[in-house]
């Protein structure tokens, strides 16, 4: 009764909703990889069903449907963000949550895994390397701005998590001073703070029960929405490839549905977390995104060309884009996500999570994952040049050869080898 904050610090406090959240909801095993456990997770198993139940019915019928769902889906996250906002900022401590987010700690710039995240929050905040752009974009007409789109996108995006992290933060602030503890020990990353820590803050607020309902309402269309973007966005490969899935659309997403709701059961057994964050740390991680970003910005301004990709982009919209642009996917992207990429490489570390170490063969199928996501660049150039016929030279040329004309040049063949990289575009906005 009379411990210090400090004594309760050191103690080993075990929250109701930690083992309700280990216990219950993922009945986590204790022996991690060693006991995967079956399927006797009923509620987990038919949450799963009915979120992709949910999915199913917002994709269906493509554009139809989505375009009229995606306007709560995204308005209604954004609207109660707003309000947890206010009534985080108006709680006692709120200050001291705020003080810690906007306190950078530069130490933490030397880890390798920073960089990493960083650079997986922005390819997953701007859905970049997830086709989602490409395939809705695609929708758009010819002679739409995309490039002032793409200005509005990249702002709200941005500002979107500048001001989340002011919701996040005041609220850990103030279950900081009713624990009694630091701000830095609230603080965890993943599923943890989305499922333990914030909902713990909330239910130390007036009507907890309100807060909690809208926090996580508001998870669950923000889930939903990028979900189904996400498969909308890989679905229009196979519609755009194969004629079969345009005509019975409906049956095909239910047969894509299904068999990733099956996939699914493998992450609500006993052992699914251990076997979710080999997943989320390798296979999606931010290495696997930064890499595809490094070889995209490379194939735009150096194999395409970026005089050639403004010249298109001209053509749609009837102006240039800023050099800077060029200066971005020319050299500035590259070398910046390639060396993260081999920072990271250097650094590397075998997972571990929380006080669960992975064991090595763990470890070596999270990389046979990551390697799934880094071979398809290097492969797929492979391929174009073996397919091809004449020399290898003569290959190589006709691999990079774009498969797009540029307007007012379609008699002229361009033909770009390895030396004929292309410079930034020298033009005015």
């Amino acid at each position: 009764m009379n411990a210090t904050a400090s004594e309760k610090r050191e103690m080993n406090i075990t929250l109701p909703i930690q083992e309700f959240w280990h216990k219950y909801v993922l009945r986590r095993s204790e022996d991690g990889l060693d006991s995967i456990g079956g399927l006797d997770n009923w509620p987990m198993i038919g949450c799963l069903f009915l979120s992709w139940v949910l999915i199913y019915f917002c994709i269906f019928r493509g554009t139809k449907s989505t375009g009229k769902i995606i306007y709560f889906t995204s308005i209604f996250p954004f609207l109660t963000l707003l309000i947890i906002l206010v009534r985080g900022c108006m709680l006692p401590g709120a200050i001291d949550g705020i003080a810690f987010y906007l306190k950078p700690n530069i130490s933490q710039l030397a880890r390798a895994e920073v960089w990493v995240q960083a650079g997986s929050q922005v390819c997953y905040s701007y859905a970049i390397c997830f086709a989602v752009l490409v395939a809705y974009g695609s929708y758009s007409a010819k002679h739409s701005d995309c490039y002032k789109r793409t200005f509005y996108l990249s702002i709200s995006c941005s500002a979107t998590s500048f001001i989340g992290g002011f919701a996040v933060f005041a609220v850990l602030g103030n279950m900081a001073q009713v624990l009694g503890m630091d701000v830095k020990d609230c603080v965890r990353s993943g599923p943890g703070l989305a499922f333990i820590t914030y909902p713990t803050a909330l239910s130390l607020m007036p009507l907890p029960q309100f807060w909690n309902g809208c926090f996580f309402l508001m998870l669950i269309l923000l889930a939903v929405d990028s979900q189904f973007c996400c498969l909308e966005g890989g679905l229009c490969i196979f519609y755009d490839r194969y004629k079969w899935t345009r005509k019975n659309r409906e049956l095909f997403v239910a047969i894509v549905c299904f068999c990733l709701f099956l996939f699914g059961l493998l992450f609500v057994t006993p052992g699914g977390i251990y076997i979710f964050e080999i997943f989320n740390n390798y296979a999606v991680g931010g290495i696997s995104l930064l890499w595809l970003v490094t070889w995209q910005s490379i194939g735009i301004g150096w194999v395409y060309g970026a005089r050639r990709y403004y010249d298109i982009i001209k053509e749609m919209i009837g102006y240039y884009p800023s050099p800077y642009m060029s200066i971005c996917f020319c050299y500035v992207c590259p070398a910046l996500t390639s060396s993260v990429t081999l920072f990271y490489m250097i650094n590397y570390t075998p997972l571990r999570v929380d006080s669960y170490v992975y064991p090595s063969w763990a470890n070596a199928l999270g990389w046979f994952l990551l390697m799934s996501s880094f071979l398809c660049v290097p492969g797929w150039a492979i391929f174009e040049i073996y397919s091809a016929e004449g020399s290898f030279m003569e290959r190589f040329r006709h691999a990079c050869k774009p498969r797009i004309s540029v307007p007012g040049a379609e008699k002229t063949e361009h033909l770009i080898a390895m030396t004929e990289f292309q410079k930034p575009v020298p033009v005015a906005v």
